[in-house]
């Protein structure tokens, strides 16, 4: 099984161990939908924006990668999605400071791989299909 974009169960919701941004009337705007391999037991979840053009400045998205039960914090600027010189469509993400736990290290190559596939089916958002190239570039640090 691979990766795919699903509505994340009720149940789940309430579950997960780290914060997600929530409204003043106690909604979690981003706790819509997941990118999920089961077989993997591995989940991307979008925690939070900052930025954007209403603020002027780059929109930059916030994720966490639970990979059984680590968590990896890593942060994501999408791209403006184009068409390349092959008439492909191309959705380009930028990921950044990506924090892998302890647990994790020495595993790096197989966390930056869950996270280019994750990002490939995500997409834009949750519409990874609808592209024929999801180009995911990865650095630990900030590119600011």
């Amino acid at each position: 099984m691979a990766f795919v974009n699903e509505l994340i169960p009720e149940e789940q919701k309430s579950k997960f161990p780290f914060p997600v941004k929530t409204r003043p009337d106690g909604s979690k705007p981003t706790l819509y939908k997941w990118t999920i391999d089961r077989q993997r037991d591995a989940c991307l979840v979008f925690t939070r924006a900052e930025g954007g053009a209403y603020e002027g400045t780059p929109l930059v998205k916030h994720f966490v990668l639970s990979w059984h039960g680590a968590l990896v914090q890593l942060r994501g600027e999408p791209g403006d999605s184009f068409r390349d010189e092959a008439g492909r469509s191309v959705m380009p993400w930028d990921v950044h400071d990506v924090q892998i736990p302890e647990s994790l290290k020495g595993r790096e190559a197989e966390v930056f791989d869950l996270i280019r596939n994750a990002f490939r089916v995500h997409g834009s958002l949750y519409d990874g299909e609808g592209y024929d190239i999801v180009e995911v570039k990865i650095s630990l640090s900030s590119n600011g």
